[in-house]
Parts: C-alpha cells; sequence; structure tokens
C-alpha cells in the first residue's frame, strides 16, 4: 500500500467522468474543511497481507493525529508507480480502510473508479505533505 497525505485547509471534489476501471462505485460530489486528504493504491502484494487494513490505518491516523485533524478524505488512485492489485481488491480495501477509519475520525471516501474535478488549499508547513510505504 502506498500512501500520500495533504493537509489541507478545505477540499471539493465533484465526479467528472467515469475511470477505466471495471468497477465504478456511485459517485457523489465530497465536501470538507481542515482535513487530511489521502491518495491510496493497493499494491499486488497487499492482497496476501491481512494485517494492511489496520496497518494503513495505523499510518494515516498517525499522520492525522501529527497535524492535529479529525476529519480524513480518502481518494482511491492508481497512479503510484507500484504494482497494482486487482481492481476488485482495491476496490474492497480502499472501502474496508475508510470503513476502519471511520471508527476514530470522521472519514468521506471518492468513490471508486472515477476522476473527479478537484478544488483544495494545502497547507505549507513542514508535515503538510507526507507520503509512506505500508
Amino acid at each position: 500500500m502506498r500512501l500520500m497525505a495533504w493537509h489541507l485547509d478545505y477540499f471539493r471534489a465533484n465526479p467528472a467522468e467515469r475511470g477505466r476501471s471495471k468497477i465504478a462505485e456511485s459517485a457523489e460530489p465530497v465536501s470538507t474543511g481542515e482535513s487530511l486528504l489521502v491518495f491510496v493504491s493497493f499494491e499486488k502484494s497487499d492482497e496476501q497481507r491481512p494485517s494492511i487494513i489496520d496497518d494503513g490505518a495505523r499510518a494515516i491516523g498517525e499522520i492525522a493525529e501529527s497535524v492535529g485533524v479529525k476529519e480524513i478524505v480518502i481518494n482511491p488512485y492508481a497512479h503510484m508507480f507500484g504494482e497494482l492489485s486487482s481492481p476488485e481488491f482495491a476496490q474492497s480495501a480502499t472501502s474496508k480502510l475508510a470503513e476502519e477509519l471511520s471508527k476514530s475520525f470522521s472519514t468521506k471516501k471518492l468513490a471508486f473508479g472515477w476522476f473527479y474535478e478537484i478544488e483544495l488549499k494545502a497547507k505549507g508547513h513542514k508535515l503538510a505533505r507526507q507520503s509512506r510505504i505500508v
């Protein structure tokens, strides 16, 4: 699992176009105030790691706590240059990750299989952009 997290002042996303994946969830606009936007990509090796959801949620939670946010937006993002998992696994894992994070944070998720028109304002401090390989 690869992730890139941005600490934001605000975030707005509107579904613009269905992606190439054979899987596409129902897409709705997403909007937040101060939040952590997390681009998430699942890799082939993650399919054999039962702990990947817990490990990913812990890593994202640590980032959220380090910047003091209570709201997280998960953006499925297959463009992190790893060996990608199957679309079925990625969709399921992304949903499970958002569900796990929602136990401790207000969590929203962009729909799997869609491109979004995005407007955001990112903060500029030293922890505002972080990445991890989990």
